[in-house]
């Protein structure tokens, strides 16, 4: 088994959600780098004919994420395109989002996604990006999958500061019988992946990453989680996973861009725009433009 990093390890387990299920499709957000990893990463193993819509483009194929061409190698692979208002009412909330990746500040015990503020609303500590259209996808989809960087008591919270948005009901049964695609809310955090399937029961401990030990994840966690008799470990990366991941998705490890501080972000943005245009200029220089 190679060497790997723990985006690696985070992008191979939220892959494995990604199924082929009709009409139904994955939806790139905003630009996430981890995110958009995982997805390419089932498109060219499990899941080849799951459909992908992101940039308001529907059906694209996978492509080399990067900071500077991603939005146009999407819509130059796309099959369509559709305008935002169109996209928002088929997918977001038109019960075909079979799942997407949300990543905030704060989970709470009840499965709640904070992006808006840290402290009080009106005279926060933070203020932060906001949600977009996470409030939709967090309660429509089939199954939201919410990556965190960091593990601990701050980030997974007994109640979080403000709800950006809310999965409600979460119990598959009070679901559809409300119209709404049942599925779970998955965390997947540096140290473990953790399940809700229902609203009045805590969180489960899934599985634990390779090295780390359940009194560990317990210990950083916030709120109550239900811990089986025995906690299997997490899958780690396969050989042909990583070099999909290091060779043709994401040669510009994007992904580690989600672990960085403000300050290592900018650098390391400037680092790989530098990268991204040197070998844009070779590939003209060499006549392949």
């Amino acid at each position: 088994m190679a060497t790997y990093e723990m985006h690696e390890l985070m992008a191979c387990r939220i892959s494995e959600e990604m199924r082929e299920e009709g009409e139904r499709v994955t939806v790139l957000g905003s630009f996430t780098p981890l995110a958009y990893a995982a997805y390419m990463l089932a498109k060219l193993t499990h899941a080849p004919d799951a459909w992908l819509a992101g940039y308001n483009a529907i059906g694209m194929d996978p492509i080399e994420l990067g900071f500077s061409g991603a939005e146009g190698a999407i819509y130059k692979t796309a099959r369509g395109r559709w305008s935002f208002t169109e996209s928002n009412q088929l997918l977001h909330i038109g019960t075909r989002g079979m799942i997407e990746c949300v990543s905030s500040v704060q989970l709470g015990g009840d499965g709640a996604i904070n992006l808006s503020v840290i402290g009080d609303y009106h005279r926060p500590k933070v203020r932060l990006p906001g949600g977009a259209g996470s409030p939709e996808v967090v309660q429509n989809y089939h199954t939201v999958v919410a990556y965190f960087s960091r593990h601990d008591r701050r980030t997974f919270v007994p109640q979080v500061d403000f709800a950006t948005g809310r999965r409600t009901p979460i119990s598959a049964a009070a679901r559809e019988k409300r119209g709404l695609l049942p599925g779970p809310i998955i965390a997947i955090s540096p140290l473990a992946v953790l399940r809700k399937d229902t609203d009045d029961e805590p969180f489960v401990l899934e599985s634990v990453h390779p090295g780390v030990s359940v009194d560990e994840v317990v210990d950083n966690t916030g709120f109550e989680l239900t811990v089986p008799d025995r906690v299997p470990v997490t899958r780690e990366p396969a050989d042909r996973q990583l070099a999909l991941l290091r060779e043709r998705i994401d040669p510009f490890t994007t992904a580690r861009f989600d672990f960085l501080g403000g300050a290592e972000r900018i650098a390391f943005l400037r680092e790989i725009l530098t990268r991204e245009w040197a070998r844009a200029q070779a590939l003209v220089e060499a006549g392949r433009p």
